[in-house]
């Protein structure tokens, strides 16, 4: 069997939160890297936001690092929430000098020096973030990262998906289908067009169009138009 088969098998056996977390530093062993994080961004019926860490970071660095609230500013947290691929850590603007202080203060507790972080997107508007991190040259990084990746990508998917099984966390009904013509009513809503001007863009009838958005709102269930569309665009329905 491959590294990455034996990490999804190991995976499978897992049955409770604790068990996960311990899962994380076997997974930290098998590949030989200096850490590997699952941090649960967001879920619907979290109350708090970052509901869930399960990392192998030092102690005392987890404890800085809520202490301090470092998700309000670590640009690995707002870029990874907000984007779908994966994210090397070379990537990220480092250039002022908050940036460059958090960055060694993380090396400094044994975060290492290169990472790469997996965005993963839930059905139900779940978010979270895979990382493996490392201490190597910038020319062994370079060797190994391609192959991270590619196993990094699967892990993460499987990893959320567990997580929030045993975390109790999928029980919310999927987000609600908008059909093709309720999609494009919204979306030129969102631009702001006018029912009147939609109906000449797509060729119906003002009522018609008043009827797709009027269900579009049931849908989502919303109260008005503008919560309409800023929920079509969170649920990502449109893009705004």
């Amino acid at each position: 069997m491959t590294k990455l088969e034996d990490a999804l098998d190991e995976l499978a056996k897992v049955q409770t939160l604790p068990e996960l977390s311990h899962y994380v530093g076997v997974l930290r062993d098998a590949y030989d890297v200096a850490n590997v994080a699952f941090h649960l961004v967001a879920a619907p019926e979290a109350i708090e936001k970052n509901p869930l860490l399960l990392v192998t970071y030092e102690e005392q660095w987890v404890e800085r690092y809520l202490a301090q609230d470092y998700f309000r500013v670590d640009p690995i947290v707002l870029v990874g929430s907000s984007g779908f691929l994966p994210l090397d850590w070379n990537s990220v603007d480092r250039s002022s000098p908050r940036m460059r202080k958090l960055f060694a203060e993380a090396e400094s507790y044994g975060v290492g020096n290169h990472g790469l972080t997996v965005p993963i997107r839930g059905p139900n508007r779940e978010k979270s973030l895979v990382t493996v991190t490392t201490y190597e040259s910038d020319r062994e990084w370079m060797q190994r990262r391609l192959p991270l990746l590619r196993d990094l990508h699967v892990l993460a998917h499987f990893f959320h998906d567990r997580c929030l099984t045993l975390a109790d966390l999928r029980s919310l009904p999927s987000r609600p289908r908008l059909s093709r013509r309720e999609i494009q009513c919204m979306e030129a809503l969102a631009r702001g067009r006018a029912p009147k001007q939609i109906a000449y863009d797509l060729d119906l009838s003002i009522s018609a169009v008043r009827l797709y958005i009027c269900s579009a709102k049931v849908k989502l269930g919303a109260s008005n138009t503008n919560q309409a569309i800023a929920m079509a665009v969170q649920d990502e329905h449109i893009v705004a």
